[in-house]
């Protein structure tokens, strides 16, 4: 793939802001692991399996709001063209995911090797979540990291097209919309079928189900992002 330089203008654009992208997730999700890891060694107990791993997900489904209402403004500014805005940050994010992905996929091993860091402390390798090979877990984490951040990318793009009452609008039609599904789930045994579906399926089954979705959501935040206003 050729980058105009634009393009590059972007990506150079967000690699600058590194705290952001980088230091901050894992000085969070850093923090939760040596927290895990003085429990796990003072209780000297049985195996310690956490769910501290999810707060670098969740952080970046919260910065990709974020990013969108930082620095799409400030591109325009410099007479930017969106589509090449939009392809930088999916050039950043697409990097960034398979970085951390690779990182998270090299700690379960030592983790699992280490068995638990000697304290039996289970904090990046976690049943069904690291089931398979290297590569399937590489893609489960950085499918997940990549759907989440497009999922903020694409909600802070549609606070920009249609501003605080098209959020509230679609909080509204949300809440509506999820409370008959799940009445209906309840009410005619759908989730016999949700079940059904999700049944045998591995933690890279889902991963690869994700990047479809995330596809679509890249693609809706950037009809958005092309009607914007700044």
């Amino acid at each position: 793939m050729i980058m105009n330089s634009t393009v590059k203008g972007i990506v150079r654009m967000h690699m600058r802001d590194r705290m952001s992208w980088l230091y901050v997730p894992w000085f969070i999700v850093l923090s939760s692991f040596v927290v895990n890891l003085i429990i796990a060694g003072s209780i000297q107990d049985d195996k310690m399996v956490t769910g501290g791993l999810a707060s670098i997900f969740v952080y970046m489904m919260v910065y990709g709001i974020i990013t969108v209402h930082h620095t799409f403004p400030f591109a325009l500014g410099f007479s930017v063209r969106r589509r090449d805005y939009y392809t930088g940050s999916m050039i950043m994010i697409a990097a960034v995911s398979a970085a951390t992905g690779i990182l998270l996929t090299l700690l379960s091993y030592i983790e699992s090797s280490s068995d638990g860091w000697g304290v039996r402390l289970f904090f990046f390798h976690l049943p069904y979540i690291t089931d398979g090979n290297a590569f399937k877990q590489f893609v489960f984490f950085a499918s997940l990291m990549m759907f989440l951040y497009l999922l903020g990318f694409a909600i802070s793009s549609f606070f920009r097209r249609f501003g605080k009452i098209g959020m509230y609008t679609l909080a509204i039609i949300s809440v509506i919309v999820g409370t008959l599904f799940f009445y209906a789930v309840i009410n005619w045994e759908w989730w016999r079928g949700i079940f059904d579906f999700f049944d045998g399926r591995s933690a890279f089954d889902l991963g690869l189900l994700l990047l479809p979705v995330s596809v679509v959501l890249s693609l809706v935040a950037y009809a958005l992002l092309r009607r914007s206003t700044v």
